[in-house]
């Protein structure tokens, strides 16, 4: 059975790769609008025996002109639609995958996105082999491999200014991969930067920030943040490798009794809630749930639009994705299993060969590239300390404006030796509107934190997101608002 798979997968790829017009989608099912640009969904060779699916949203304003922009999940294991469905793409998915209806913060308003479900396994992308054991060192070859595939399909996108962005585990998919861009000037002659957002950029340090991070956010009681402080770090747990305290047993059920703070949360939002509408049904919908559970009835299907609010509803895109009639707009072959979110066997399997980044971010700086690094501020899964360490770790000088403060008070601040944290606003706007902060350095490598954020940015503060991007993209201030 498997061989007929492979039979039939290997055809129906030489024939799609003949031109990027069959990759078109043309019928995406549950619209509620009608789109104003191209998008395309196919298959990008990465390596001799494994494909990776793509998604790509052409730009709404001007797409001869407009930079590509490549987004990656991360994981390792999860999918870039998710990227497309929940946070910066131009679809979004309500009413349990039924409707579709339009981000108007999306990141196409003025780039054309591609999203790669990377590496095979994840999604939609497969191995013919069926072998998705890969490491970090084969995922930045697959997808550069599978980049230069996507410009043979779309060569009007060769020499575009080209950005790469993405999130969580893409803070090592994207260093590594951006290495391999720099080098090959023919296919990316103007590569100018990247984007990474809440990434994995030395994560061991991750867990050294996490208890004080937890501490400060009353996540821990203070006996404990005390007791592991003076038994555990000598007290000084500022600078405490509370890493590897996991592999000391006087210390590791005080660690993770302080992890344990966020078991009731959303550890990926701190404060994430979601309010119910009391005059739903909800309640009568979980009750008679149960009641058709007990005399075994198969679980009714509820309309979303009345009975919870869109943050209430769970598994849209898996729904959405999972449509016969979405997958064939898509072009997915039906012998490709079921699409879910993040694959465990792609997790289970993956090799990290990168705990850190430092030397892909030097080479990236030296050859001269744009970098920012933004951070949701109340995500404990790569939290904003880890990374704000990790630049401090790379000895850049830090490049403060002092022009309003100086204005203001012209004989406080001596020198720009006297850092401080610079807010940044939305569209504009001052006061109460602070979107963030941020902190420049020479080297062109820029630190936002997005307030009130969590892992993933662009879907908690959409506005904020799209507006961040679009300046560090042109050059703009991060308050600067985006032109209508």
């Amino acid at each position: 059975m498997r061989s007929l798979t492979v039979f039939f997968l290997l055809g129906y790829f030489s024939f799609c790769d003949s031109a990027p017009a069959s990759d078109k989608v043309t019928d995406l099912p549950g619209l509620t609008f009608t789109p104003d640009f191209n998008h395309y969904s196919g298959f990008l060779r990465a390596w001799t025996d494994k494909y990776f699916h793509y998604w790509f949203t052409e730009s709404s304003h001007d797409p001869s002109k407009d930079p590509l922009v490549l987004w990656l999940n991360g994981g390792p294991g999860c999918s870039s639609l998710d990227g497309l469905i929940e946070e910066l793409g131009p679809f979004h998915v309500k009413d349990y995958g039924n409707s579709v209806y339009y981000n108007e913060y999306s990141w196409n308003k003025f780039a054309n996105v591609l999203f790669l479900e990377s590496p095979a396994g994840v999604g939609f992308s497969y191995a013919t082999n069926f072998n998705v054991t890969t490491s970090d060192d084969d995922v930045s070859l697959h997808n550069y491999l599978a980049l230069v595939d996507f410009l043979s399909k779309f060569p009007e996108y060769k020499g575009r200014d080209f950005w790469i962005t993405g999130e969580s585990y893409a803070g090592v998919y994207i260093p590594t991969l951006a290495v391999r861009i720099l080098k090959d000037k023919n296919n990316f002659p103007n590569f100018k930067g990247v984007a990474i957002g809440n990434g994995a950029l030395n994560f061991p340090n991750n867990y050294n920030t996490m208890v004080p991070f937890y501490y400060y956010h009353a996540l821990v009681r203070d006996d404990l943040y005390n007791d592991i402080a003076k038994n555990c770090c000598n007290n000084n747990i500022g600078t405490c490798d509370i890493y590897s305290k996991f592999f000391d047993p006087n210390c590791r059920d005080k660690v993770i009794n302080a992890l344990d703070g966020t078991n009731e949360l959303n550890m990926y939002n701190l404060y994430d809630a979601c309010y119910y509408d009391p005059t739903t049904n909800l309640k009568k919908a979980f009750i008679e749930r149960q009641m058709r559970k007990a005399v075994g009835l198969p679980e009714r299907r509820h309309n979303a639009a009345t009975t919870a609010p869109l943050c209430a509803q769970t598994n849209n895109t898996n729904a959405y994705l999972n449509r016969a009639d979405v997958r064939k707009s898509l072009h997915i072959p039906s012998s490709l299993p079921a699409w879910q979110e993040c694959s465990d066997e792609v997790g289970k399997n993956y090799v990290v060969t990168h705990f850190d980044v430092i030397a892909e971010f030097q080479t990236m700086i030296a050859a001269g590239i744009k970098i920012l690094v933004y951070n949701g501020d109340v995500d404990t899964a790569c939290n904003s300390i880890m990374n704000q360490q990790f630049l401090t770790s790379l000895n850049l000088t830090v490049l403060v404006s002092f022009l309003i403060l100086h204005q203001t008070f012209p004989n406080y601040f001596k020198s720009e030796q006297e850092k401080v944290n610079e807010a940044w606003h939305y569209s504009g706007q001052t006061g109460t509107a602070v979107a963030g902060f941020q902190t420049k350095f020479a080297g062109n490598v820029d630190f936002l934190t997005v307030r009130g954020s969590g892992h993933f940015v662009p879907e908690d503060k959409p506005r904020e997101s799209q507006q961040m991007i679009y300046n560090f993209m042109n050059n703009l201030d991060y308050s600067a608002p985006l032109k209508k």
